[in-house]
């Protein structure tokens, strides 16, 4: 869906049926990147939100998040399951390169601080649920608390996490 100002919605229709988990935009390139969970092309771009194109994906990973970093102009995206690496990276959104995570956990959400100069993941499963990145490709694992992990964000000088169960649902890490 599309809208100029939240609140009034337009259905627009996806290139493909599949499972679209996660849309981010890059402003510098004028182009929206969605990936998905699954199907054939796990990448659609467009330069409207309207139009969509399919992309090649770089591995067969239920992919569940992407993110933008402008001053690095780079995409990274994060899978939940599958083979290949589950992160991939790509400099124009239309080319993806596999990369390693850390460990083969169930990576759900990923951000980026520009302030920090840094990627954070967070995942639902796994002994090491956070991994982070000053350049996308490669990770390093950060110990955390153990909860099923769904989402993290950056803003006002934090990190911020929730989870969808468990005593901790939620974490801060202002570094």
């Amino acid at each position: 869906m599309t809208s100029s100002n939240g609140i009034t919605w337009t259905a627009e229709q996806p290139v493909g049926n599949e499972t679209w988990q996660s849309v981010c935009y890059a402003e510098d390139k004028g182009l929206f990147v969605a990936v998905a969970s699954n199907g054939t092309n796990r990448v659609m771009t467009s330069p409207d939100g309207i139009n969509w194109t399919h992309r090649q994906h770089a591995g067969d990973n239920a992919w569940q998040s992407v993110c933008y970093a402008e001053d690095l102009g780079l995409f990274v995206a994060v899978g939940f399951s599958g083979t290949n690496g589950r992160v991939m990276t790509s400099q124009d959104g239309i080319n993806w390169t596999a990369r390693n995570a850390v460990q083969n956990n169930q990576w759900v959400s990923v951000c980026y601080s520009e302030d920090k100069g840094l990627f954070v993941a967070v995942s639902t499963d796994g002994t090491n649920r956070v991994m982070t990145s000053p350049d996308g490709i490669n990770w390093t694992i950060n110990h955390t608390a153990i909860s099923s992990w769904r989402s993290v964000c950056y803003g006002n000088g934090l990190f911020v996490a929730v989870a969808q169960s468990d005593i901790n649902r939620v974490m801060i890490s202002s570094q």
